[in-house]
């Protein structure tokens, strides 16, 4: 008869000291290599999302002193425009930007922001050309950030 009786853990259904293998690891290792996996899956994208959002650029003294740009090599070209360089001539702008050591003149072809002037701060998307000359065809104008609203417009239904 007591054969026949099987232990009490077993007989209410419940897992007994031996029912946990060998190879089985408990529940709070599976979670700590689930939050280990989430946690470098989100350093990652971090990293390649800020490397693609770098913008660098070269100053014109970086291209023409230290000659860090091939010719027709596809670079930014960072400055300042010098003031009363500026001709718009046949399609194209061309001006003379400056880092303060260095100048470099520039034919820009590409589309031309409305807060563009002379003594702004510019970044050129283009290739210098074998005459020095940097040719351009994307002009971004540098500011500070700062809005002002502009003081002729007239609102719709006012007067």
């Amino acid at each position: 008869m007591t054969a026949l009786m099987a232990p009490t853990a077993a007989r209410d259904g419940a897992p007994g000291p031996s029912s946990r293998g060998p190879g089985r690891r408990p529940a709070w290792w599976r979670l700590l290599v689930c939050i280990a996996i989430v946690v470098a899956a989100l350093g990652w994208i971090a990293v390649r999302g800020l490397t693609g959002s770098f913008v660098y650029y070269l100053t014109p003294t970086d291209v023409r002193v230290d000659h860090k740009a091939q010719v027709d090599q596809r670079i930014r070209l960072g400055g300042y425009v010098v003031p009363g360089t500026v001709h718009r001539r046949a399609g194209a702008l061309r001006f003379v930007v400056t880092d303060g050591q260095t100048s470099m003149a520039v034919r820009s072809t590409g589309p031309v922001p409305e807060m563009f002037r002379a003594g702004q701060g510019v970044v050129l998307e283009g290739a210098l050309l074998e005459d020095g000359r940097f040719h351009s065809d994307t002009l971004l104008v540098k500011h500070d950030g700062t809005y002002r609203a502009p003081t002729d417009v007239t609102l719709p239904g006012r007067k």
